[in-house]
């Protein structure tokens, strides 16, 4: 039974997960209540569920094999804000001073998180303590109190994210013992207001740049490529907590994150911050084999694993960005230039210190303002274009820099790209890239 399952199962960083299973949950963030804190404090409860698609019941977190912490089951809410972009400013402390930590894994833009929904999800008894819910069946809540930081524009929305996974344990097709593979659930996400209320899920302000079911969906499909015969996995992320949506990806990859939480000062390890806004990240891993006089695109992970991306092979034209980007009502792609000015720069250097061999020196700058950035187009496109001449080219001709900071961005510096790449122009990114307003990955 369970070599059927690992046959029809995806492998992603040696971990066999059960795709199958998948189909079994569903999480739902059903409702969002927020009040006022003490000391400019937003108090926030998410009300929250797992349902069963194929029949339609509502799990029991507390007793359900798939979800006990015994078995490896894991669930999570992530709390990420800021106005147009995340930043999370203040999450880890809202005086912005360093923290000081001798662990691995705190990070400088990282969301408020809420782990072991199982365990610390408060079961639902009335409609007091939770409104807004069609039944109180296998319904929970957790709370949170947030103290949002301004940093650029007041944060007037948050996102809440649902993820983590259950475990493989009995439904058809999995084992009967342990170890359990993780069951790679789609994560959820649902944007909120800041302000009091007890109602307080929104519509998704921010701007749609790609779309995993159109685009990623077609080539992420854990089956053989058809141009290339390489098998590109599924997207499930950091051991199957996070999958296959990306508005959660952005609550965590985000302009003012590196890959500093995991540095540490030992060989192979300590060499500079690598950015990991989901922008420059992307790009950088996709154009992985064609990166030029900047080396590859190395990540550390958790427990400080190396990440080298280099010998990735994207399977279809590198540079037709509609593979990727979305084209809205008004036929303009999402990669299109200008930007809007709500754009934030991307974070190269956080001024944090690494993590010494004797468990000292540790301490995360959490503080955005003095950043090290690049420019939003320029972080685009270098991730891609990464020979010495196109960025001196950038700077020189487009007006970016690779060694601001964000007070400075709009500023002293001041992109002028568009006036030669924008829509129309002689270097239109459309032209230069040879994409047609009818290009797709289809």
């Amino acid at each position: 039974m369970f070599g059927a399952l690992a046959a029809a199962a995806s492998a992603v960083s040696g971990q066999t997960l059960a795709w199958d299973q998948a189909r079994y949950f569903q999480y739902n963030i059903e409702n969002v209540v927020t009040s006022a804190g003490a000391s400019g404090a937003v108090n926030v409860k998410v009300i929250f569920s797992v349902t069963n698609p194929i029949d339609g019941t509502v799990w029991n977190l507390k007793t359900a094999a798939p979800f006990l912490t015994a078995n490896g089951g894991n669930l999570s809410i992530d709390l990420a804000w800021d106005a147009a972009e995340f930043t999370n400013t203040g999450s880890a402390n809202f005086t912005l001073s360093p923290v000081p930590t001798p662990t691995l894994g705190a990070g400088a833009a990282m969301p408020v998180q809420v782990r072991g929904l199982q365990d610390r999800g408060v079961a639902c008894i009335s409609n007091v303590d939770c409104p807004g819910v069609a039944s109180l069946t296998n319904r929970y809540y957790v709370t949170a109190a947030l103290k949002p930081v301004t940093f650029t524009t007041a944060p007037t929305t948050a996102a809440a994210v649902m993820e983590g996974r259950p475990v493989c344990v009995g439904l058809t097709g999995c084992p009967t013992v342990a170890p359990f593979p993780n069951v790679p659930v789609r994560t959820e996400v649902k944007t909120f207001t800041l302000a009091p209320s007890e109602s307080a899920i929104v519509t998704n302000p921010r701007r749609q740049i790609v779309s995993f079911e159109a685009k990623c969906a077609k080539c992420h499909t854990g089956l053989p490529n058809i141009t290339t015969g390489e098998v590109i996995p599924r997207l499930a992320m950091h051991g199957a907590n996070r999958n296959e949506n990306l508005a959660a990806c952005v609550a965590c990859h985000n302009p003012n994150q590196t890959d500093v939480p995991y540095r540490q000062n030992v060989y192979g390890v300590n060499g500079p911050e690598t950015p990991v806004n989901f922008t420059y990240m992307i790009h950088s891993i996709h154009s992985a084999k064609f990166r030029e006089d900047v080396g590859p695109f190395v990540v550390i992970g958790r427990n400080g694993s190396i990440n080298d991306y280099s010998s990735v092979n994207f399977p279809g034209e590198l540079r037709n960005c509609a593979n990727c980007h979305v084209q809205n009502s008004g036929g303009r792609w999402s990669f299109e230039l200008p930007l809007s000015s709500s754009v934030l720069g991307t974070t190269t250097v956080t001024k944090s210190n690494y993590l010494n061999l004797d468990g000292t020196g540790r301490s995360v700058d959490v503080d955005p303002r003095n950043d090290t950035k690049i420019s939003p187009i320029a972080a685009a496109c270098s991730s891609c274009h990464t020979k010495k001449e196109v960025r001196e080219h950038m700077i020189r001709k487009g007006g970016a820099s690779f060694n601001t900071t964000q007070a400075q961005i709009g500023v002293t510096v001041r992109e002028r790209c568009a006036s030669c790449h924008g829509p129309g122009k002689d270097k239109d990114v459309r032209k230069v890239h040879q994409i047609s307003s009818s290009s797709s990955n289809d």
